[in-house]
């Protein structure tokens, strides 16, 4: 019997397993098992659309469902690949893509505004000026704590949905152990 690592709180914590079905053998059970769930299993493709091929179906996304999604909610990317005669399954947590590329983007953002108010900062410290800029610095060093904080406070909310969704994935792999692959 096949058991997932435990989730353990990070900036998107993930969990892989290798298992002796193939892969193909693995996503059968794995559709099979999860499209008639109570969450709900969304097929994801490669960017740029063109021809689907069977690698398009080795990538899925496993959510709780649409009356039970919040801001905070989390998904579960999986994806399957051949590993010699098995499979390797690798699942990662991660916020709806829109909260993800807002928090991303923020943090480049903040990370750019950081650095020039450093560099100007020092500027004024060299010609003798008040490097009234390290005040910029140490607030968006602040907010970009916040940012990790309230990541963190949104991890915590999503826990039971979190453990949820790996509780799912592990009851529909859990058969593909051993003897039980050949079928």
């Amino acid at each position: 019997m096949a058991t997932l690592p435990t989730v353990s709180l990070a900036f998107r914590p993930g969990f892989s397993v290798d298992l002796p079905c193939t892969s193909r053998q693995l996503l059968e059970r794995l559709y099979a098992r999860l499209e008639g769930g109570p969450h709900q299993l969304r097929r994801t493709r490669s960017f740029g659309g063109g021809v689907v091929t069977i690698r398009d179906d080795e990538h899925f996304v496993l959510t709780v469902p649409e009356d039970q999604q919040r801001v905070w909610s989390p998904w579960l990317r999986v994806e399957v690949s051949q590993r010699g005669d098995g499979s390797h399954l690798a699942a990662r947590f991660s916020p709806h893509p829109s909260v993800w590329t807002l928090f991303a983007f923020s943090y480049l953002g903040l990370s750019v505004i950081f650095m020039i108010s450093l560099c100007y900062a020092a500027a004024l410290a060299m010609i003798g000026a008040a490097p009234w800029a390290l005040a910029v610095s140490g607030a968006t060093a602040l907010v970009m704590l916040a940012m990790w904080g309230v990541s963190q406070l949104g991890q915590r909310w999503s826990r039971a949905q979190m453990e949820e969704l790996r509780d799912e994935l592990e009851r529909a792999v859990r058969d593909c152990g051993g003897a039980s692959c050949g079928a």
